[in-house]
């Protein structure tokens, strides 16, 4: 067994820096895509509980009688009201808000206005506005829907 060399086994120094240096390249890349993650999931959670009290809204005033409180054009104006979230309820100022906000405090907010005899006579446009604070900015859904008296 004579002439036969033994080697050195395992790592030098340089190897195992470079073996490491790549590892941890790779879990940087990792806790930047979590990140990620937990942001785009904290923004989806809020435009889903933001979308889900507007739609909440819209269903309870679907239900409710043509005639009711809820479903009148309080301050006389119209289509123009549509689309606006101020609340004076002044006719003699700026186009605003018929109803809310709802709840009144808080990050959340659901607003609606309602356009009588629109877009037919004996009908009511509802369009309900939902509000959600996401970093420090409100951001808005609405949805719309023409409620019948024959119905």
């Amino acid at each position: 067994m004579t002439g036969y060399r033994v080697k050195n086994q395992g790592f030098s120094l340089v190897e195992v820096l470079v073996a490491l240096a790549i590892f941890l390249i790779g879990v940087l890349a990792v806790a930047t895509l979590q990140l990620t993650s937990i942001s785009a999931n904290s923004k989806a959670n809020l435009m889903t509980s933001g979308t889900s009290l507007t739609k909440s809204k819209l269903e309870e005033l679907m239900a409710r009688d043509f005639d009711h409180g809820d479903l009148k054009d309080i301050d006389g104006d119209g289509t123009a009201g549509l689309g606006h979230i101020s609340f004076d309820n002044d006719k003699d100022t700026q186009p605003d808000a018929d109803y809310g906000p709802f709840p009144d405090t808080g990050p959340q907010r659901v607003y609606w206005n309602v356009a009588a005899d629109v877009p037919a006579p004996g009908m009511l446009t509802i369009q309900v506005i939902g509000r959600w604070q996401e970093k420090g900015q409100w951001k808005e859904t609405r949805l719309d829907f023409v409620k019948s008296s024959s119905l």
